[in-house]
């Protein structure tokens, strides 16, 4: 009798180790809860991030029954921290032995800055730094892959270069779109870099704009004008892609084999190709960033 749970144990082991497995962030609720059930409905492992256990486990049992035969988790984590960051980091280690696919959804609209308990900028952070840092943490795991995807959803090539190194935190900066603007450059920035760093490896790095979706970011955002967050939510509806339409590029990217050879590259919805601007390969702006963000997660490292 033990034998036998042994040996069944050891099988259920194997398949779950056969296949796929992506890890999404933002994944309880908008494009990156259509990003995970799709990914699931394709035959992957999915390993999901959010804050709300309620919702967590309502997205667990949707993917149980897309594909009951994987071990899906509900990862919870609070990414404006960096500390939360780098304990997901250790909990993907413990869940999984591959890693296949990162697909960064997670995100806020802010127009004013907000300062975390950590002392840092809570829509930077959230927005970019903790996708740095998660990317730094399980590149290993990545590169490991045959194919391996990192994904980076964002505005892919949208906004212009409004960083300022000696003030990332605006401590001094004046609330306004550039608050989240500089965060969604950041994402431009770091997919050139990262794909520049990561040449000799099997791992792809993409940016996809996804389109304007019908999600809650405007019901959460913060800072927008009492006119604009009346009037957004019906907008949106009407002429908004559903989430289910927004994912597939993220998708095409995460999983797809016809998407090798995308590395460094920008994409916009249903699979149609970006122009990389050049503000996005300015090599010392890159590498800047590099510097400054491996300052501020050093300690995490």
């Amino acid at each position: 009798m033990d034998t036998a749970i042994d040996i069944s144990a050891y099988r259920a082991h194997l398949e779950h180790d056969a296949l796929p497995v992506a890890l999404v962030t933002g994944g309880t609720d908008g494009i990156g809860r259509a990003v995970a059930l799709e990914l699931a409905r394709r035959g992957s492992r999915v390993l999901f991030v959010g804050r709300d256990v309620a919702r967590g486990e309502q997205v667990e049992r949707m993917l149980l029954e897309l594909n009951p035969e994987a071990d899906h988790r509900f990862l919870r984590a609070d990414l404006s921290l960096l500390s939360d960051t780098a304990r997901l980091a250790q909990m993907i280690f413990q869940v999984t032995h591959r890693l296949d696919a990162m697909v960064c959804c997670a995100g806020i609209l802010s127009t004013i800055p907000q300062q975390t308990s950590e002392g840092l900028e809570r829509n930077f952070v959230l927005n970019y730094l903790s996708r740095y840092l998660l990317a730094r943490k399980v590149t290993p795991l990545i590169a490991e892959a045959p194919s391996g995807r990192m994904v980076f959803v964002a505005n892919a090539g949208k906004y212009e270069d409004t960083l300022d190194f000696d003030d990332l935190q605006l401590r001094y900066g004046k609330p306004g779109w550039h608050v989240a603007g500089r965060t969604q450059f950041a994402n431009d920035l770091i997919v050139v870099e990262l794909a520049a760093r990561l040449k000799q490896t099997s791992i792809e790095v993409s940016c996809v704009f996804p389109g304007a979706t019908d999600t809650n970011v405007f019901r959460h955002s913060r800072g927008l004008p009492p006119l604009v967050r009346l009037l957004a939510p019906p907008l949106q509806r009407w002429l908004a892609l559903r989430p289910a339409v927004a994912a597939m590029t993220p998708v095409y990217l995460a999983r797809d084999p016809r998407a090798r050879g995308t590395s460094g590259r920008f994409f916009g919805p249903r699979m149609v190709p970006r122009v990389v601007p050049p503000r996005a390969h300015n090599q010392a702006r890159g590498w800047m960033l590099w510097d400054a963000s491996e300052s501020l997660v050093r300690e995490y490292l």
